[in-house]
């Protein structure tokens, strides 16, 4: 009697136990997966390697105490988002290395993290959108009556947000989204989901070099990679941006719109 109740039990585990997952799907989740862990090494160690960075710019050496005081608030807050963003990263980190993907919650769990971690990810980015708000304020020291002020105060935000915009639309879907999307992509397929057809886009320069360096260098081929493609592109927006502000200026002088030796003793004083 016993052993029945035991053999019963055991049928009842077993039908509740999630089926496994084939270890060809395995493997094809692995790729993706590696990809994001690999970004994610890359992107912890530039941030280290650029986090005093993070001083450049604010004018601590200032007279003024107000904008002082401001600009060291503003390096704890950008300080407190790094902090606590980092924390999430090194944990969903540490998820992907050890997470199973032996069944199909398994892959169900990982697709939601990943989901989670992407939103907190633009989001954080998002976050610097008001700080750079308050950057270009104080470039100006909060006055909008001098010569040229409102201008110089609306390029400088112009700028930080598009370098966000770049940085969201760009870097957050080579670096994670598109391999976030081939694993989604996989738990749908496993789960019965009706799949919207997906494009196949050719690999770009910055995914050529990747593979490359990557395979002769290891991580360290990828921190080599992303750092000069990062730079090159940063490069490209600020002397394209530079081009269309001389061509402004230009054209402004002549039309008597912009007085060239104010506009220059304004930049000098804000130096």
């Amino acid at each position: 009697m016993e052993l029945d109740n035991l053999k019963k039990l055991w049928n009842k585990d077993n039908k509740n136990t999630p089926p496994e997952i084939s270890l060809e799907k395995q493997d094809e989740i692995h790729s993706p997966l590696e990809m994001i862990r690999i970004n994610m090494k890359t992107e912890f160690w530039i941030m280290i390697v650029t986090l005093p960075g993070i001083l450049y710019g604010f004018p601590f050496t200032t007279n003024d105490s107000n904008i002082k005081t401001i600009s060291v608030f503003e390096v704890i807050l950008s300080f407190g988002f790094i902090i606590y963003f980092y924390s999430r990263f090194i944990k969903l980190y540490k998820l992907l290395t050890k997470n199973s993907i032996n069944t199909n919650y398994d892959l169900f769990n990982l697709k939601t993290q990943l989901l989670v971690s992407k939103e907190i990810y633009l989001a954080y980015y998002i976050s610097y959108i008001p700080l750079a708000l308050m950057m270009s304020l104080i470039k100006i020291s909060f006055h909008f009556d001098t010569e040229y002020h409102v201008a110089i105060f609306g390029i400088s935000l112009l700028i930080s947000i598009l370098l966000i915009f770049f940085i969201i639309k760009y870097w957050i879907y080579y670096m994670y989204g598109k391999y976030i999307q081939d694993v989604i992509h996989i738990v749908d397929e496993l789960n019965g989901v009706e799949l919207k057809p997906r494009n196949n886009k050719t690999n770009t320069w910055f995914e050529r070099s990747q593979r490359y360096l990557i395979k002769k260098y290891g991580i360290k081929g990828n921190i080599i990679n992303t750092i000069v493609w990062f730079f090159s592109c940063y490069v490209a927006i600020i002397l394209f941006l530079l081009i269309i502000l001389l061509i402004i200026i230009i054209i402004g002088a002549k039309l008597n719109f912009i007085d060239l030796n104010i506009l220059l003793k304004t930049l000098n004083r804000l130096n």
